[in-house]
């Protein structure tokens, strides 16, 4: 008896990589599917530019990622601008909050080296730049939240704030900070 548990307990824990695999695998492809739906004709994280200034993309404390806010980076490289909705339409500035969610997959990728390290996206704070008086902030957010379960499925969901601004650094349109626990 003490075999045949010893033996179902080595094949239980050479299950574990095979399952972290194909979470891996089923992370890529639905990331590729989403960055193509975007424009990314080649469903490929962009490039991406490192942080300037006096601060890192990402911090690990313990089994916790933070992230720095991250912009909207469109697929030919330049930066979503403009402020919601005198400038930028909640339809645009909600694809906005997806791209800027790109480049925080992308730090995550950077970071880890696999996304399949992540447990679960914890937190998301939306920051939409935003006219005096507009208050669907959270219909962008949305868009930033529908990115993250659309990639990492479950794990993806989190707890989350939107908030309005009334200027924003280099006049991008929307940013996102998010905290990632790891596995």
């Amino acid at each position: 008896m003490k075999k045949l548990i010893t033996g179902a307990a080595l094949i239980l824990a050479s299950l574990v990589p095979l399952q972290a695999a194909l979470a891996q695998s089923a992370i890529d492809q639905r990331l590729e599917k989403a960055l193509r739906e975007l424009g990314f004709p080649d469903g490929k994280l962009p490039p991406l530019k490192p942080a300037f200034g006096n601060y890192v993309d990402t911090v690990q404390v313990g089994n916790l990622l933070f992230l720095s806010s991250a912009a909207p980076q469109r697929p030919d490289g330049q930066f979503v601008k403009g402020r919601v909705p005198d400038q930028v339409k909640v339809e645009d500035a909600a694809v906005a909050a997806k791209l800027a969610c790109v480049r925080q997959v992308n730090r995550l990728k950077m970071a880890l080296g696999d996304l399949g390290k992540v447990k679960r996206i914890v937190y998301v704070r939306g920051k939409t730049l935003a006219q005096e008086g507009f208050t669907d902030h959270t219909k962008i957010t949305d868009a930033c939240s529908a990115f993250f379960v659309e990639v990492f499925g479950d794990a993806g969901k989190h707890t989350r704030t939107s908030e309005g601004l009334s200027s924003a650094p280099f006049g991008v349109t929307f940013e996102v900070d998010v905290v990632v626990e790891l596995n």
